[in-house]
């Protein structure tokens, strides 16, 4: 799923839609260039809300826009950096955004330490399909209502997962959603259901509600959890993010 972002050069500040983390990554963007402002224009298949990372997409995107509009150039790792400076400042991260800002720049797989934004590997991976199931059930979860310092005491747990990657990352996907829906509240039978179906690995998105599966082949998988809420399909990419 995508985000672009358009942006030009202007002597004041402009966004649309309007949206508070879109401010804050158009002002990080300007401090890197030294410019006065800039006129933003986001788009996003991405639905917001539901732990699929779009705040992290977003930013980043504004961050490349800007910046090219000023005609400058910019790594995407100190891209991510400044995407994930303005997720902060904004209140849409609870995790540290850098795993997620990493991920939807550089595709695969990324594993960060959020403490230190620092990527610490990225692993391309096989473009597998991939089911996004937004549950009838659920309505998005606002991350003030989250306790932050209670995930942190799990932190010992999923940190021991990344020592399973790169051979078994399908399993450490498991475990982690497994664990994180058991610390937050949700139901973890779909996502199981959908290893029974044959997906690769299945797991709550981010701080959910969302639950996403990889596999082979997602037909059985979206077949079944179609009676349970909206089923979106995707395939993971490889791709980084780019300047058009």
């Amino acid at each position: 799923m995508e985000v672009e972002a358009r942006a030009r050069a202007s002597d004041d500040l402009s966004v649309s839609p309007y949206d508070p983390l879109v401010i804050e990554a158009v002002k990080e963007a300007l401090s890197f260039v030294g410019g006065k402002g800039a006129s933003v224009e986001v788009s996003s298949n991405i639905p917001a809300g539901w732990g699929l990372k779009s705040s992290s997409a977003v930013a980043n995107a504004v961050i490349l826009a800007v910046v090219s509009a000023y005609n400058r150039r910019i790594g995407l790792i100190e891209a991510t950096k400044l995407s994930v400076r303005a997720a902060r400042r904004a209140g849409v991260t609870i995790t540290g955004a850098m795993d997620d800002a990493s991920a939807s720049m550089l595709g695969g797989l990324t594993v960060t330490d959020n403490s230190k934004d620092q990527l610490i590997m990225r692993i391309p991976l096989p473009e597998l399909d991939v089911a996004i199931l937004l549950p009838s059930w659920e309505s998005s979860r606002p991350k003030s209502t989250i306790d932050a310092s209670r995930l942190r005491k799990y932190s010992e747990i999923t940190d021991s997962l990344i020592e399973i990657l790169p051979s078994r990352i399908w399993e450490a996907m498991t475990l982690n959603g497994l664990l994180y829906s058991r610390i937050l509240g949700y139901k973890d039978d779909l996502a199981l259901r959908a290893i029974e179906l044959g997906a690769l690995g299945a797991s709550l998105s981010g701080t959910g509600p969302a639950i996403a599966a990889v596999c082979r082949d997602c037909s059985d998988v979206i077949d079944y959890w179609s009676g349970f809420g909206k089923v979106m399909r995707s395939r993971i990419t490889n791709n980084p993010a780019k300047i058009s």
